[in-house]
């Protein structure tokens, strides 16, 4: 088969999404995630008895520790447990591999959103609007941070651009796509919790746009939807129930802001004493609420948490923000010049409406700004500076100066990349190691080869001990049948206590005897105990002690 040579920069892209989404994948992030071992062992549990920690058999959401998440990501992760045995490697590559998809889907995608604005032609390269996005995802800081995470917001993302790409080839006259968009706006609405809010008003919008064009293939629109229901229906009904709304309740912006809601009481006490009508009007509960969602969702276009790092910010390598610097004037210009593009007008409604709605989860939940719950907005601001970036082009005639004009910005995007590189890779794993639970898995490996010199270990359940059962589970591979005989998990709540044979997972206090071994966090060390060794981040502070009863 000959290659197409037009297919090359876009090959070149994929090799770049993949380099920088497999390399280290072991050991950056330097730690397995509290949310990894719990995919990758229920992954694992599945695998072997069909049933998750619970014993509950072919779950459609995982307990997990009592937040009732989707379980798609473990059946996602199950094939890779399988062939390559229960690791962070297994439980991250899902989330590597459909991310690399996701730069492929973004390509193809932006083709027909951008549709109509005319590449920049140097001699043999083409350069459009579809190959910048896919690059600057390719290497983007915050698609990449979150794809190496084994986490089920990267499968939400992955199958959302897909559902979204199939959908306008349906438009496009490409009449089976709708089928396919269908499947993976369902596999999109099951990945995470933030489909069950995205996908619903995504639909509604494609209805709005291009009702003619859905009217005209009733028949076709029918069975797609009903296909869909199918696909979400058991979902649906899961998350029905009282414990699976257990997680939306801990997170709901409006149930955790008790303080705020007392303010505003007390300003209303005040202007009915004081005879303050129009205080009274403004300074209710339903308009206090709607500024505390609106100061919420604006938090989200704050240049600063985009572009920038404060320090130790999640989700973010240290000195970098979300997106790169020189994205910043490239997406200004797009807003500036979007509305005399030849894109057509729906498209444009489209992608500025995917932005508002992108932002919606993270609006109505608590720790605003955050980029998880924002994954969505991904990739329009790679699409937007893609535009503005070859608008710029445009407005140089000669073609001398644009091969210049090209040369300078791949040494600013070079520049930004190698320090990335550099951030992510190696200031990350020694400064950021804190936000992985760095410690756990080490000191458990230790305690293994101590472990029989004592009638009990005790494990703190603390700070970056935190559900250290399941780092357990997952770390020794805990035959999953034997642990679901033995009562398997009981309750996933954060204070409650687990017994796995001779370890006990929970408080300290009570606890303290000799002939024990204790791995705990270095304030809970007592006067009588002796310390056998201290776990050290990258950076040589301790962070977790093994200690036993003097």
């Amino acid at each position: 088969m000959k290659f197409n040579i037009k297919l090359l920069p876009l090959f070149l892209v994929i090799l770049v999404a993949i380099f920088f989404r497999f390399y280290q994948l072991g050991s950056v992030p330097p730690q397995p995630t509290v949310d990894e071992v719990s995919l990758g062992y229920n992954a694992y549990s599945i695998l072997n008895t069909g049933s998750d920690e619970y014993g509950t058999r072919l779950p459609v959401l995982l307990r997990a520790y009592d937040d009732y998440r989707p379980a798609l990501y473990s059946y996602l992760a199950v094939p890779f447990v399988k062939f390559f045995g229960l690791n962070v490697v297994s439980v991250r590559l899902p989330s590597v591999v459909l991310s690399v998809l996701t730069v492929v889907a973004v390509y193809f995608l932006t083709r027909y959103l951008t549709n109509g604005i005319k590449p920049i032609q140097l001699k043999y390269l083409s350069l459009d609007v579809s190959l910048f996005a896919s690059f600057l995802l390719a290497i983007s800081p915050w698609h990449i941070y979150i794809s190496r995470l084994g986490h089920e917001a990267n499968a939400f993302l992955a199958f959302l651009m897909f559902g979204i790409l199939f959908f306008l080839r349906f438009i496009d006259g490409k009449k089976w796509s709708l089928f396919l968009s269908a499947i993976f706006l369902a596999l999109s609405f099951n990945s995470y919790q933030n489909g069950k809010v995205i996908i619903p008003v995504l639909i509604m919008v494609f209805f709005s746009l291009y009702f003619k064009n859905i009217v005209r293939e009733k028949s076709k629109v029918i069975i797609a939807l009903i296909l869909g229901i199918i696909i979400i229906a058991p979902v649906i009904q899961a998350s029905l129930g009282d414990n699976a709304l257990i997680r939306f309740k801990a997170t709901s912006l409006t149930q955790n802001s008790s303080q705020y809601y007392e303010m505003i009481a007390k300003r209303n006490v005040l202007n009915v004493e004081n005879g303050d009508m129009l205080g009274y009007v403004y300074d209710n509960r339903k308009i206090a609420t709607a500024l505390l969602v609106s100061n919420a969702y604006l938090s989200h276009f704050d240049p600063v948490w985009l572009f920038m790092n404060k320090g130790g910010e999640p989700f973010k390598s240290p000195t970098l923000g979300l997106l790169y610097l020189f994205e910043l004037p490239l997406i200004f210009i797009s807003f500036l010049v979007l509305l005399k593009t030849p894109i057509h007008y729906k498209n444009k409604m489209f992608l500025i409406i995917l932005g508002a709605v992108s932002i919606l989860p993270a609006s109505i939940t608590t720790d605003y700004p955050h980029a998880m719950r924002t994954y969505a907005m991904l990739p329009l601001p790679q699409i937007l500076a893609s535009i503005g970036f070859i608008y710029l082009l445009s407005l140089i005639k000669s073609k001398s100066m644009q091969r210049s004009f090209l040369f300078f910005s791949s040494f600013v995007v070079f520049v930004s990349v190698v320090w990335f590189y550099h951030s992510y890779f190696s200031l990350m794993p020694r400064e950021l190691s804190n936000h992985f639970q760095y410690g756990a898995i080490s000191a458990l490996t230790d305690a293994r080869e101590l472990e029989n010199s004592y009638e009990k270990v005790v494990v703190s359940n603390r700070e970056v001990l935190f559900e250290s059962y399941m780092f357990y589970l997952f770390l020794n591979k805990y035959d999953p049948s034997v642990y679901q005989r033995n009562g398997g998990t009981v309750s996933g709540g954060f204070n409650e206590e687990h017994l796995i044979g001779k370890y006990v997972f929970g408080d300290i206090k009570g606890k303290l005897g000799k002939n024990r071994l204790y791995i705990i966090n270095p304030q809970e060390v007592t006067k009588d105990m002796r310390v056998i060794k201290e776990i050290k981040y990258p950076n040589n502070t301790t962070v977790l002690i093994i200690a036993e009863i003097i």
